[in-house]
């Protein structure tokens, strides 16, 4: 009896563990090429602007916009980037202090961020509470408002809206506020895919309607490999214990080919969460 349940366990944990991540990853490599086979190639037309890219958790900018963050440094152009979030509430291994959990993620941070060519200064931590960011919404944008106003970029990159996570959305919410406020000056709006590479979020309608352009990879292909795997913590198992969650190799791979994806985002349809 007991080994039979033990069993039914056991089948129960591969299906849901290893064969449905499996499948779902499968899919989500076929949802690729449907997108690259309608994209615009924007790499020469953005190359040279500066931008602001606001990440919702540490990792984000680089899975993101890495590829992007060094063509547009190598072209002399300015790059900020934005942290909401402090990964506290993020699983953490066993042992750890969720307090010395932010420690490591920010110098995790600062770490890849230093790969992809960045300064210390060139980084903006907010160090909101993760997967409550909705419930500071007015001081976000008070602290985001401040930083658009001071650095003034050309363009702002920011996680999609389509993403599931509640941070990602409340992120992407506010930037298309502040963009809209912008949009004479702003010279492009994009939002970058992470979540989104889940099929299991897919609406059939997003992989035909959004608008998406790529920014090539080319040299910069190896260096952001590098730099995600400056995020320890996420990709592999820090302790040797229990706990944690490790970004899933296959999942990965949707950031490291040969071309980082986004979705544009028109001034007309920034307030409109219809418009993707």
């Amino acid at each position: 009896m007991d080994n039979m349940d033990h069993g039914g366990r056991g089948v129960r944990y591969f299906l849901r563990q290893r064969l449905y991540p499996a499948f779902c990853e499968g899919l989500a490599a076929l949802g690729r090429p449907l997108l690259l086979a309608r994209a615009a190639d924007v790499t020469s037309q953005t190359q040279a602007r500066s931008c602001l890219v606001l990440a919702p958790h540490p990792d984000d900018e680089t899975l993101g916009c890495g590829a992007t963050i060094m063509r547009k440094l190598a072209a002399g152009a300015r790059v900020s980037v934005v942290i909401a979030t402090d990964g506290r509430l993020s699983p953490r291994p066993g042992g750890l202090s969720a307090d010395r959990w932010v420690a490591l993620r920010e110098e995790e941070t600062r770490r890849a961020c230093a790969i992809l060519g960045l300064s210390d200064a060139d980084l903006v931590f907010l160090r909101f509470e993760d997967q409550r960011l909705a419930d500071h919404r007015q001081l976000l944008r008070e602290r985001l408002a401040a930083t658009l106003d001071d650095f003034k970029p050309d363009e702002m990159f920011v996680s999609s809206m389509i993403d599931s996570h509640p941070d990602h959305r409340a992120l992407a919410e506010v930037a298309r506020e502040l963009a809209q406020a912008q949009a004479q000056r702003l010279q492009g709006f994009y939002e970058y895919p992470v979540w989104f590479w889940d099929p299991r979020l897919w609406r059939i309608r997003d992989l035909f309607d959004l608008q998406v352009r790529i920014v090539r990879m080319d040299e910069f292909r190896l260096r952001k490999r590098e730099a995600i795997a400056a995020y320890r913590s996420q990709i592999t198992n820090l302790t040797g214990g229990r706990g944690g969650a490790r970004l899933r190799r296959r999942f990965l791979r949707q950031f490291t080919g040969y071309e980082e994806i986004f979705f544009e985002i028109q001034p007309a349809a920034h307030l409109s969460s219809a418009a993707i």
